[in-house]
């Protein structure tokens, strides 16, 4: 399968465009609300995950599935070299604010 001229014209375009205006993207995917199940295996877990282009340096992809928030974090090692102390800041914060919020 190829994909349409104005796609691969504009896609190389894009990308090197988007290596300019930002270094870390942010991306949020809808799930249903109803559970999933893939040959009547019902889907337990969910791992969201944002892939890097060229010249960025930190992707986060989020989405929600079964009343959690779940949240995938992949780093250019030399940007972001501490990627775990930054996965466990989010969630302290998270957990701080929640606590606010009761």
């Amino acid at each position: 399968h190829r994909p349409p001229l104005a796609h691969r014209l504009a896609a190389p375009l894009a990308g090197s465009a988007a290596r300019m205006l930002f270094d870390i993207l942010v991306t949020s995917v809808p799930l249903p609300r109803s559970t999933l199940s893939l040959g009547g295996c019902p889907l337990r877990e969910v791992y969201p995950m944002a892939p890097l282009t060229r010249g960025q340096s930190l992707a986060v992809a989020l989405t929600t599935y079964g009343g959690r928030v779940h949240v995938g974090l992949v780093a250019d090692g030399k940007a972001v070299p501490d990627l775990d102390r930054l996965a466990r800041g989010m969630t302290d914060e998270l957990d701080e604010l929640l606590r606010a919020s009761l």
